[in-house]
């Protein structure tokens, strides 16, 4: 439901173009604008979750995140609209630190991976509705009912789930002791420093397919804003599909190894992208299911990802790296929907634009290939410290 709620500004892309006079370049900072604030605030959230608890940590982050989407459903500046969506952005920034470190301390190493991928299956679930209920509501009622609908379905949790979140009230939490340069000491593990950069860039990937496969679709394709509204459902389904299958294969795959299954959901956002930088393709059958492969590249990654960041902070620290993790794909969130914006506007082409993210990419799976089995030892040793 929270998902519902964040991600449903994606799909609302080309009613926000029409609402306040857009270019395509003002739509690059729409996603970003989401994240900005967990780029401030997730290395806090994960102390929050090490020291007070998942429960009250992840409620009050969806009721924020509801007064920011509230306020921004009335914004009548579309400075004024980011500005609400950087305060949304904020309280979403607890939910990933905050349930990794839940998960870390509920399950056992041969299940993180399923528990993750169920998990983040959820989030991107919520994507699906929202991609393909939010264009309906707009395109009926006008983009700030749609957004008032985001509100109230994030808000919804946090009235009705406390007493069903009861199991999380048993997570570990630590106290606050240590200097503050403890709390910095994967600065000094390479393996890791590569992990986040891996996942800063295939944050880059993800915010670009937010934010610009629903006008990709309208553009190049032709369709209707229904209808894109339509393949970023597909492409949140990919993403919920992968983030299930590969969190299960990590499991009971490679010895519980993580990076391979980065190695392959790289590749197939990689091929994808070549596609659409090629053959546009506005056949409705071949467009979805291209878009369910874009969300296996562009979201399908996450949960392999926030797992093996939250092993290698073992017991004690795994809400510090959740926040870590999630701080280093906010920041490819914040670069990525720009950079593809601005190649666009450069080169006034969707094919140089997505032939350069299919670089980047290659580029994680390449590494990744190369330097996984360092990553994978990280999570052992942290492993043993537990």
């Amino acid at each position: 439901m929270g998902a519902f709620g964040m991600l449903g500004v994606s799909p609302l892309a080309p009613s926000l173009v029409e609402g306040f006079q857009l270019s395509r370049f003002d739509v690059a900072f729409i996603v970003p604008s989401v994240y900005l604030g967990g780029l401030l605030f997730s290395l806090p959230a994960g102390h929050l979750a090490d020291r007070w608890g998942v429960r009250p940590t992840f409620l009050g982050g969806l009721t924020l995140g509801a007064l920011g989407l509230a306020l921004a459903c009335a914004a009548p500046r579309f400075w004024m609209f980011l500005g609400c969506l950087f305060l949304a952005g904020v309280g979403w920034s607890v939910v990933n630190p905050v349930l990794g470190k839940a998960i870390v301390d509920l399950f056992p190493v041969r299940e993180r991976g399923i528990a993750m991928g169920i998990k983040q299956m959820g989030l991107t679930v919520g994507g699906v509705i929202s991609a393909l209920t939010l264009p309906l509501i707009a395109s009926a009622l006008g983009w700030r009912i749609a957004v008032a609908t985001c509100a109230v379905v994030m808000g919804a949790p946090a009235l009705a789930s406390w007493p069903f979140l009861a199991p999380l009230a048993g997570t570990r939490r630590t106290k606050a002791d240590g200097t503050i340069a403890d709390h910095w000491w994967w600065l000094k593990r390479p393996p890791l420093l590569v992990l986040f950069g891996a996942g800063l860039i295939l944050g880059m990937v993800q915010s670009a397919v937010l934010a610009y496969l629903p006008l990709y679709g309208v553009q190049v394709l032709g369709l209707t804003a229904v209808a894109a509204g339509a393949l970023v459902a597909a492409a949140q389904a990919g993403g919920a599909a992968a983030r299930l299958g590969l969190g299960a294969a990590s499991d009971r795959w490679l010895g519980g190894r993580r990076p391979p299954w980065l190695v392959v959901s790289s590749l197939i956002g990689a091929s994808v992208f070549v596609v659409y930088a090629v053959a546009p393709t506005p056949r409705a059958t071949a467009a979805a299911l291209l878009a369910f492969a874009a969300g296996i590249g562009a979201h399908g990654w996450v949960g392999i990802y926030f797992v093996a960041s939250a092993e290698a902070g073992g017991a004690r620290q795994s809400g510090l790296l959740s926040g870590v993790s999630f701080a280093a794909i906010v920041v490819g969130l914040l670069l990525g929907a720009p950079l593809f914006g601005s190649v666009l506007e450069a080169s006034d082409s969707y094919g140089a634009a997505w032939g350069t993210f299919a670089g980047l990419c290659v580029a994680v799976a390449t590494v990744m290939a190369l330097l996984g089995g360092a990553i994978h030892s990280e999570c052992v040793r942290a492993r043993g410290q537990a």
